[in-house]
């Protein structure tokens, strides 16, 4: 079962299964994944800086309970053959639901019952996305905006619509052109360390200079497109909170700031030297020089 491909994180193996729960976990983050098809659910807790919910899945009336694949996805298969769900923990740390459509006689709405901790709230953001916000309006986590895809490729319309604490998915599936399966894939993100996908410290040969090192996650890329204000800051604390405070400089600063600010939101990495000189007045440089170079003086 495969994604209908909104980035590359790639699905992690369970740790443990029981004959009622199939275990995965990335980092500070754990998934419990119910086998139960008839009240299929999943439980993800992004530990000490996450929180935890239920997420309800929208699996037939009588699914079969869930079996684990190789690559780590547990199915819910239908035994009329019309709606499969299966449920994916991601080396990002993320989890994404795959509720794939085998024919036009399938429903167009799925419904999503989140179950979240007090002083959580669910917002339908202007772009299509869940935020899941604290009680101060900080972001706690997000589901990312709707997707789908047909089994040619296409793109299928979709998008979000709220009650209270449910989330349903609209998939406008049955129309001229579509080919069988579709696949609409919500993905969670639950924790504030899942803004990237992964950061680390190391040597560059290139530059024969130490640096940060980090690839943002497909939360951090949409928060870079429509709220890079805010993460700025955010994205910048949390690197402060994983990292030691003495490698940061301010000209680490400037460099992070000119990638997120000055629209060179690289899809592979962002790589912060240590020993680059500090250039205050970096700003000027935007739509002067090459894109692969405004960042790096």
């Amino acid at each position: 079962m495969e994604a209908a491909g909104q980035d590359d994180a790639a699905p992690v193996l369970p740790d443990s299964e029981t004959t009622e729960i199939i275990s995965s976990s990335v980092e500070e983050g754990s998934v419990e994944v119910s086998r139960d098809g008839e009240e299929a659910e999943a439980v993800l807790d992004g530990g000490s800086d996450g929180i935890e919910l239920t997420l309800g899945l929208p699996t037939p009336e009588y699914a079969e309970d869930a079996e684990v694949q190789d690559d780590g996805t547990a199915i819910y298969m239908d035994p009329e053959g019309i709606v499969d769900v299966g449920v994916q923990t991601l080396d990002d740390g993320s989890v994404r639901v795959l509720t794939v459509i085998n024919d036009e006689i399938a429903p167009g709405r799925y419904d999503y019952q989140i179950d979240v901790e007090d002083g959580v709230v669910l917002e339908l953001t202007p772009e299509g996305a869940v935020a899941l916000k604290g009680a101060d309006g900080s972001s706690q986590g997000m589901i990312l905006p709707a997707w789908a895809e047909d089994a040619a490729g296409n793109p299928v319309e979709t998008h979000y619509e709220m009650a209270g604490n449910t989330v349903t998915q609209i998939v406008d599936h049955n129309a001229p052109g579509v080919v069988y399966p579709v696949v609409a894939d919500p993905k969670v993100y639950y924790a504030w360390w899942q803004l990237f996908k992964w950061s680390e410290w190391r040597w560059s040969s290139a530059y024969r200079s130490n640096q940060l090192s980090m690839q943002l996650s497909a939360w951090g890329r949409h928060d870079v497109i429509f709220a890079a204000g805010q993460f700025v800051s955010s994205g910048w604390n949390l690197l402060k909170q994983k990292h030691p405070s003495w490698i940061f400089t301010s000209s680490m600063r400037q460099q992070w700031e000119c990638h997120v600010l000055g629209g060179i939101a690289e899809w592979g990495t962002f790589d912060l030297e240590i020993n680059r000189p500090s250039l205050p007045n970096w700003r000027k440089r935007i739509g002067m020089r090459p894109l692969s170079a405004t960042c790096n003086w």
